[in-house]
Parts: structure tokens; C-alpha cells; sequence
């Protein structure tokens, strides 16, 4: 009975391969014959650029495709952060691309605007769809521009300012200068003691919100208060 039931299941399984194998050899195309390359992740990078540096590494034969090079080669792109490519079978080839993010502009001291990526290194020039919702750092040095990325990020993620409120910040032998918080205010930090003097002038900035003052600049480089300068009109 068990037999019966062994060969009553294997009949069909055997039958569906058979058919499957038959319909692959059938084909016009020759079996693992490359049809498709689909690469995901893409916004930066263009699909052409990207089909072109991975083309030598492509084959008719889906087993023969230099998966290794194809990583290799989109890696070692500037805007590229992690890349994945697998096989499947029979015919497609799968890569997964992670590009660096926009997270910051940063002005050289000859005017030109460089991208940073998420670690606030430099990997770009600026692109006509780069502005939005990024703040520029103003500084000579790229050492300089790493070095306010990463304490600006440390206020952000710590909440004493939020993300999308800065437009400007200038840094200049040590003395941060911050602009923008909804109405381009300019508040100034010199070069001591950042955070403290950060938390100091949002608290005034948000008592004057609740006093209806409208304010031009603050200048927080006070032990016991700050500055404050209002707009005129």
C-alpha cells in the first residue's frame, strides 16, 4: 500500500519536471540564457551610466556573468554605498543598489557647493534637485565641514533643534553662527561650549514666540542670558 502511494506521488512530480524541462529546451533561447537585468535602488546614478560599467562583466550565460566584478565595478562608484547581485534562475540577474544619501551642502572656500553623505563626507558636486529639506555648511576646510555635520547631527538627534530647521551655518576659526528656524533668525554660538549656548537661545526663541516677539538674531556667547535683536517693520 505504501508503495502504491510512493509511486502514485512520484508519477506527477516526475511528469511536471519532465514538462518543465521540455518547455525550457523548446525555447528559442538557449537554457540560463541572460534576458534580464533589473537594478533597484537607483535615483542618483543613471540607468545607462550604470548598464554601461557593469556591460563587460555580462554574458549570454547566466552561470558565466562575473558576479563578483559587477559588484566590484558599482561599488567603487562615488555615490555608491552597498551593492548586492544575485542570480535568478533561469534567465534574470538581480542588483540591489545603496546609494550614499544627501545630507548636507557644504560652500569650499571658491564657492563651489559639494555634497555630503550621511557620515558629512564629501562625494558630489551640488545637482539641481539637491536644496531641498539640506542645509549648507560655510567653511574652508573639509576637516571643518565633517566636524559641524557631526556635532549639528548631535543636536538634532539629542532634540534641541529639529531636523529641517537650519538653512545656513557658517564656521569660521571656530566661531558657529546658525541661520534659519522658520523666519532665517541668525543665532550666535562663538566658539565655546556649543550646546549650552544652543539650549540657551532656543529657550529664548521660544519665549519670544510666546511673548509675539519676532526675532532677527540672538547672540548666546552669555553665561547668564543672551542677546537679542528683533526685526524692525
Amino acid at each position: 500500500m505504501k508503495r502504491f502511494l510512493y509511486i502514485l506521488f512520484l508519477g506527477p512530480v516526475c511528469m511536471l519536471s519532465m514538462l518543465s524541462i521540455a518547455y525550457l529546451f523548446s525555447r528559442e533561447e538557449p537554457l540560463f540564457f541572460l534576458q534580464n537585468v533589473k537594478v533597484n535602488g537607483l535615483s542618483q546614478l543613471g540607468d545607462k551610466e550604470t548598464m554601461a560599467k557593469i556591460q563587460p562583466y555580462l554574458t549570454q550565460n547566466i552561470f558565466k556573468v562575473d558576479v563578483g566584478k559587477v559588484r566590484e565595478t558599482l561599488r567603487a562608484h562615488p555615490f555608491v554605498k552597498e551593492v548586492s547581485v544575485k542570480r535568478v534562475y533561469p534567465f534574470s540577474l538581480v542588483i540591489d543598489v545603496k546609494e550614499k544619501r544627501p545630507s548636507a551642502l557644504w560652500v569650499t572656500h571658491d564657492g563651489s557647493i559639494l555634497v555630503l553623505d550621511e557620515n558629512g563626507e564629501a562625494y558630489r558636486f551640488l545637482g539641481k534637485d539637491d536644496v531641498k529639506g539640506l542645509y549648507l555648511i560655510n567653511t574652508r576646510e573639509k576637516s571643518d565641514a565633517e566636524s559641524v555635520f557631526h556635532e549639528t547631527n548631535s543636536f538634532i538627534s539629542e532634540g534641541i533643534i529639529k531636523n529641517g530647521q537650519l538653512s545656513e551655518i557658517s564656521y569660521n576659526n571656530g566661531n558657529l553662527t546658525m541661520y534659519g528656524f522658520n523666519d532665517g533668525i541668525e543665532i550666535i554660538l562663538g566658539k565655546e561650549d556649543h550646546k549650552t549656548r544652543l539650549k540657551r537661545a532656543m529657550a529664548v526663541l521660544r519665549d519670544a514666540g510666546k511673548r509675539g516677539l519676532i526675532i532677527k538674531c540672538i547672540d548666546a556667547r552669555f553665561e547668564k542670558g543672551a542677546i537679542i535683536q528683533e526685526k524692525k517693520g
